[in-house]
């Protein structure tokens, strides 16, 4: 019995300490907003929309140590739809946001689309593998003041796959990301997202590289992302941006430029030029912030657009936000890009956005 009591004892240290070394986390976000979008021929549009300053979502992460300075992690985070938990249209599109149309979970495609990954870290580095934000979206993601979502989206698009400033395909499907260790705040990573195709390894088939430098109120980011055409012949679009951030602590500033070039397959091939700049600003409680794009086609079609945009998020706590935001789009020449948000691509050139941000 004393031999049986002890065996006990041990497996019970034994299944603690395993407990103390992992962890799982549940985390979400319900975000509701009212959006009027015009400047569409059609006229207004107003409804209660789901997501506007980020999807609505639930999540789950966790990580294991697995000792000698090496974790396993995962997070699986999948969309919600607050406002009406119906089908957001006809099955088959992509939004802006990287949400596939038609599905009852507003953001991401599906069931846990919109992150879902496994990860191994340690002396080596962050080897990560599954569907995942690319390098050049979360680049993009941390210069933008509206973190590409509200109604001054670095991304808001024409509807036809074209962006003010390109999104660097969102998030990428069967794919794997290496990162570095940090060097003097300086990692570099690298990626692939598999096109799947049998016979045909390079049809669709997603690259990507970035350099990030970051330490305390200063935030610089370089990174590179193509895409191949479906039937694997030439480039369908590459960028190339540069950009950074600065907290002065009164102001923070944000800057970019961006190349995009590409030669898709059945339409016209690409030459822009996208440049933003914009500030974050504490002001009594919350912050206030504004941006300016500048989107120059440098093809013969000229289809430039000009985004001017302003928001103010108000802190409830540290959990909550109230938020108000107007952004206005310049279309030249044919271009025809809405003004939208984390989760809708808009109906009009103008859009105002006045909702309530809740994380748990």
């Amino acid at each position: 019995m004393k031999k049986s009591s002890g065996v006990l004892a041990v497996l019970s240290l034994v299944a603690a300490a395993a407990h103390a070394q992992s962890s799982v986390t549940v985390y979400g976000r319900v975000d509701l907003g009212l959006v009027l979008d015009s400047g569409n021929p059609a006229g207004k549009s107003v409804r209660l929309s789901n997501g506007v300053t980020g999807g609505s979502r639930l999540g789950f992460k966790g990580m294991e140590d697995l000792g000698g300075g090496t974790k396993a992690a995962f997070q699986l985070e999948t969309g919600l739809c607050p406002d009406s938990a119906a089908s957001t249209g006809s099955p088959g599109t992509v939004s802006a946001s990287g949400t596939v149309v038609g599905s009852n979970f507003c953001t991401g495609g599906g069931f846990m689309g919109r992150q879902a990954h496994l990860d191994l870290m340690g002396a080596f580095g962050i080897v990560s593998a599954g569907r995942q934000y690319s390098l050049g979206f979360n680049n993009l993601a941390s210069i933008d003041p509206f973190g590409a979502a509200w109604a001054g989206n670095s991304i808001n698009t024409d509807g036809a796959g074209n962006y003010l400033v390109d999104a660097s395909g969102v998030r990428l499907n069967n794919s794997v990301t290496y990162t570095t260790p940090a060097f003097s705040n300086v990692t570099a990573s690298v990626e692939v997202a598999l096109g799947e195709t049998t016979g045909n390894a390079r049809a669709s088939r997603e690259t990507g590289a970035a350099v990030i430098y970051a330490k305390g109120p200063a935030y610089a980011g370089v990174s590179y992302y193509e895409v191949a055409n479906p039937n694997g012949q030439g480039t369908a679009r590459r960028n190339a941006l540069a950009g950074g951030t600065y907290d002065f602590g009164v102001a923070k500033i944000h800057a970019l430029v961006q190349k995009v070039t590409g030669d898709p397959t059945g339409a016209p091939s690409q030459d822009i030029l996208n440049l933003l700049g914009g500030a974050t600003v504490p002001v009594a409680g919350g912050f206030l912030m504004a941006s300016y794009i500048h989107h120059d086609d440098h093809t013969s079609l000229n289809r430039d657009a000009n985004q001017w945009s302003g928001a103010y998020q108000y802190l409830l706590s540290k959990r909550t936000s109230l938020y108000v935001a107007y952004a206005r789009i310049k279309n030249d020449n044919g271009a025809n890009f809405h003004v939208g948000n984390a989760t809708e691509v808009g109906t009009g050139n103008k859009g105002f956005d006045l909702g309530v941000a809740h994380n748990f």
